[in-house]
């Protein structure tokens, strides 16, 4: 269990206004979100369960990338944010 650093992209879905999430470091890490603030706080908890169930699988997490990196594959209008994950809050709670 640990502290991990990992940039969310962000993405307006032009279909219906949300934003679609990203975790380019992570296969199949997506989530999305009505509004900013809630994509975030998705992005906030499918990292959370991303990172606990590779933990509990023993498959190992990759080094996140750097921002100046993943600026370069930005595409136009997406944002990075970055979220900062706890995998020892679940152990606490339980």
């Amino acid at each position: 269990m640990a502290v991990y650093q990992f940039y969310a992209l962000i993405q307006k879905d032009e279909e219906d206004d949300g934003h679609i999430v990203t975790f380019p470091d992570l296969d199949n890490c997506f989530t999305y979100g009505e509004t900013l603030v809630e994509a975030v706080e998705m992005a906030e908890d499918v990292l959370l369960t991303m990172l606990d169930y590779m933990e509990e699988i023993g498959e190992d997490i990759p080094v996140a990338s750097s921002v100046e990196k993943l600026k370069e594959l930005l595409p136009s209008g997406a944002s990075l944010v970055n979220i900062e994950i706890d995998t020892d809050i679940l152990t606490n709670v339980g």
